[in-house]
């Protein structure tokens, strides 16, 4: 073997090394956003590690204990990576069901927008949001610049709900349909505020509705207060019984453990599921994506459409969601009961976020 085919060899299996740890490491039941973080690129990680494998094969001796340990190894991860996102290719079985037809005053358009506080491309929402047209428009990221910029919408948008905020955690709530109920809380942070509302659909039914924006694992803040947000939602919608929808930019990926447990704990249904990851993060390396701007829907709901939409300027594409209420928004369909194991890790996910936030307040 030459010297540079040697070289090579070592450089694939020591890549193949890296990116076994990087696999295993979010496994650990930790906070720490060192670990979270690769929760996110998955998928980018699976094609690497098929890269070195094959880089593996092809250059490296293939004979010898450390070649078998090398392939299998990489086997394992590329097996593993595969399996957390493979509800997210098509084909698989979905989980909330579509619907082609729908009472008019039982559908509802949603629109999801994280606009970047710094973006200054304020007329490529506007055109957006009269193009599609929503009922429901939620702003993630508006500061007072937004604010204004988006007064020419108010007139379609009589109803309001949130604050433009200058630190990149600022919601707003626009609405065609009247919010009967709403306000802005900080469910973990006092610089981060979430929204909930209660609106009117055409029919006169009611649905609750949550638009959240945690802090994302970033070197010195871990995920603990983020998880912790989702959880106290996720306790919520399951307390209640009625028919909600979460939507927002939850700072963390669909397959991640945290929006698993969400999930089970709330008893709501991801229309991704079966459907495709649809990333919307960043929006200038659509190679390099990971979904992170979500709705998660009670199964009181049917999916009537599901559109990632074109750039606005944002690191983020725009989402567009269509929902239609199939069953009485009152209708108990989620269960009451939550496994033990559920409520012991959702119990520890609170915990751990109080604890941040007391390390934080101390700090």
């Amino acid at each position: 073997m030459s010297r540079r085919r040697r070289w090579l060899g070592i450089f694939f299996l020591a890549t193949l090394a890296i990116l076994v740890l990087l696999t295993a490491l979010p496994i650990i039941e930790t906070d720490k956003w060192w670990v979270r973080l690769w929760d996110y690129p998955r998928l980018q990680i699976a094609t690497l590690i098929c890269l070195a494998l094959i880089g593996v094969v092809a250059i490296g001796p293939r004979k010898g204990r450390a070649f078998l340990i090398a392939l299998g190894a990489g086997l394992a991860a590329l097996g593993w990576q595969l399996w957390q996102v493979a509800s997210y290719v098509p084909g698989w079985p979905v989980e909330l069901r579509s619907t082609k037809s729908c009472e008019p005053g039982r559908q509802l358009s949603l629109l999801n927008a994280n606009v970047l506080l710094t973006n200054k491309d304020h007329g490529s929402l506007l055109r957006l949001v009269r193009r599609t047209d929503p009922d429901l428009v939620l702003l993630l990221e508006p500061g007072p610049e937004w604010e204004a910029a988006v007064r020419p919408l108010f007139a379609a948008y009589p109803h309001r709900l949130g604050l433009a905020l200058p630190n990149t955690y600022g919601m707003m709530l626009l609405s065609k349909l009247p919010i009967e109920g709403g306000q802005v809380r900080n469910l973990m942070q006092p610089h981060v505020p979430s929204i909930k509302a209660v609106v009117r659909l055409r029919s006169g039914e009611m649905v609750d509705f949550y638009g959240l924006h945690p802090e994302p694992p970033v070197p010195g803040d871990d995920s603990g207060e983020r998880d912790a947000e989702l959880v106290k939602v996720g306790r919520e919608v399951r307390q209640s019984g009625r028919a909600t929808i979460v939507m927002g930019d939850m700072n963390d990926v669909a397959w991640s453990h945290t929006s698993r447990l969400f999930r089970r704990l709330s008893g709501m249904k991801d229309p991704r599921v079966g459907r495709g990851p649809y990333p919307t993060f960043p929006a200038s390396l659509p190679l390099l994506a990971w979904p992170l701007d979500h709705i998660f829907v009670t199964p009181h709901f049917r999916l009537t459409s599901i559109d990632r939409l074109p750039d606005i300027g944002s690191d983020h594409r725009p989402m567009l969601f269509g929902l239609c209420l199939v069953r009485g928004p009152g209708a108990q369909v989620q269960g009451k009961g939550v496994p033990a194991d559920i409520r012991e890790d959702a119990r520890d996910q609170v915990e751990e976020g109080n604890e941040e936030r007391a390390e934080e307040n101390r700090g």
